[in-house]
């Protein structure tokens, strides 16, 4: 979700006017965010420290997933811009070329990535109504995992039989061409986390989310002492996590769905290059 805000003193230090910043474009960057001394510096940076304590003490771990199930209020569906991605996308059993998303502008879908068994990969997507049904199958896989296995046989499959290979660490997400969606570098390895990146493949400033927690409003996080989180995400991995990127604050939006192992170097494949406003890693 873009927003009007402009932040001059980031603007200032981006790295491709950083070769050509002069002290005196800093400062004067600084007075057009209201700090003229020391003395605003000092309550810029304290008010930022607070405003992240805050929301890191008070940001819900929800175990209810309804809000996926709710639809994009009609004013901000109506400003949805999809960008097209690298690969095809089907939608409502219709294969469609990556530059027909277009023709989806002013409706919020929901992304999942899929690898097939012959490498093959595209965009499964659906119309926001399937959050319902999302939210109840996962609210599923929480109340089973709660249960004993020995009391509900039929609800957890078998273990491996003896010789049989383990899972994939990872299923790599590549669409055909000469820009790899998944190959080097490889992805940062954390459990529990989801890792998120200002630039492609891993770089650049980063933020971690733990497992059961969200952002709703990532124009609120603070990435530096400057800027915020708000459309600047490029590239990211998860490992044993289950996570759900939004495209507005309060997960609303579109919505991009990614499972354990799902490593993202280049988001732009996706269409989602800097356009996630709010994210919840809601276990795997």
């Amino acid at each position: 979700m873009k927003t009007e805000k402009v932040n001059y003193v980031l603007q200032a230090l981006h790295k491709e006017r950083i070769n050509n910043l002069t002290k005196e474009t800093l400062v004067k960057a600084f007075n057009e965010d209201g700090i003229f001394d020391l003395e605003g510096v000092a309550e810029h940076m304290l008010k930022r420290i607070k405003n992240d304590i805050e929301i890191q003490q008070n940001e819900p771990r929800l175990i209810d997933f309804a809000p996926l199930g709710k639809r994009t209020p009609k004013n901000l569906a109506r400003g949805i811009v999809h960008v097209a991605p690298e690969v095809p996308f089907v939608l409502d059993g219709i294969s469609y070329d990556p530059q027909d998303i277009r023709r989806f502008d002013g409706k919020a879908l929901v992304f999942i990535p899929i690898v097939a068994t012959d490498g093959s990969t595209w965009l499964q997507l659906f119309n926001e109504e399937i959050g319902a049904v999302i939210a109840g199958y996962f609210q599923m896989r929480q109340i089973e995992s709660l249960l004993n296995p020995a009391d509900f046989p039929t609800l957890f499959p078998p273990p491996p039989r003896p010789g049989e290979l383990p899972p994939q660490p990872y299923q790599p997400f590549d669409p055909p061409g000469n820009t790899p969606i998944h190959h080097e570098p490889n992805p940062p390895l954390t459990w529990d986390q989801v890792q998120m990146f200002a630039e492609a493949d891993y770089g650049g400033d980063w933020l971690w989310l733990a497992k059961g927690y969200m952002r709703r409003d990532l124009t609120r996080v603070s990435r530096g002492w400057f800027g915020d989180w708000n459309d600047v995400i490029s590239s990211l991995s998860s490992n044993n996590t289950s996570c759900i990127y939004c495209e507005h604050i309060n997960l609303e939006g579109s919505k991009l769905f990614l499972g354990p192992n799902k490593p993202i170097p280049h988001l732009s494949a996706l269409g989602w290059n800097d356009r996630i406003s709010s994210v919840w890693n809601f276990d795997s």
